[in-house]
């Protein structure tokens, strides 16, 4: 069974399993949030917005608890870790219900939906084939169930940060572009005059990046199935 989510089916019957795209709010925000943007994605995505598993007093919703001290960031590890292991089981269940290609799954997450969709492509690479982090940041709590690095050579990240972010600053998305630079996955950090947000200049680049992902991983998939 699905977590709460919408849901924006392919454009056109798709002749093959198609793609899976997964929006990932942030904190304070719901399922509804992101979903706004799914009719702009390419058309051969299923596209599936999904709702954190915490619920604010607000009645919206996060992926973990993150307060600010004196001596820094102090993050509920329980709750970041539990928020990884239902992303994975939602990745998992998405692709089944919704006959998905288990091998063409994507993650689009803005503050803490990108520092969990960096998570689960740090922990769980095989579940994803990409992901677009705006704004996001590593999480210390998921380091001690990081994957191998050999199990990460197949993904592609883009990460998206405004220079003038006063939530999330920029230099965490610098250090999570050199750790995967480190892990040899391929990967680009692109920045913008922008505070913490979705700017029309980050969506357009980051349409255009999955839509290169699309394109090259399909037509080598298709490839590899006529030599076969």
């Amino acid at each position: 069974m699905l977590p709460p989510h919408r849901l924006r089916r392919p454009h056109a019957a798709p002749s093959h399993r198609p793609p899976l795209l997964i929006l990932l709010h942030g904190k304070g925000s719901s399922e509804v949030d992101l979903f706004q943007l799914a009719d702009l994605f390419d058309p051969r995505f299923i596209v599936l917005s999904l709702r954190a598993p915490f619920q604010n007093a607000s009645g919206l919703y996060r992926w973990y608890e993150r307060q600010d001290t004196a001596d820094g960031s102090v993050y509920n590890e329980e709750e970041v870790r539990a928020s990884r292991l239902y992303l994975v089981q939602a990745i998992n269940d998405s692709v089944m219900a919704l006959g998905a290609d288990p091998q063409q799954v994507y993650l689009f997450g803005f503050s803490q939906g990108a520092a969990m969709a960096m998570s689960v492509a740090l922990t769980a690479p095989r579940r994803i084939r990409g992901l677009v982090a705006i704004a996001g940041r590593l999480l210390p709590a998921i380091a001690p169930f990081g994957a191998p690095a050999e199990s990460m050579s197949h993904l592609r990240v883009l990460l998206q940060h405004g220079l003038k972010d006063e939530v999330v600053p920029f230099a965490e998305s610098a250090t999570a572009c050199q750790l995967f630079a480190e892990l040899s996955v391929k990967q680009g950090i692109r920045e913008y005059a922008a505070g913490h947000t979705i700017t029309p200049a980050m969506l357009r680049d980051a349409r255009q990046f999955l839509r290169v992902q699309l394109d090259t991983t399909l037509v080598k998939d298709q490839d590899g199935a006529a030599q076969d």
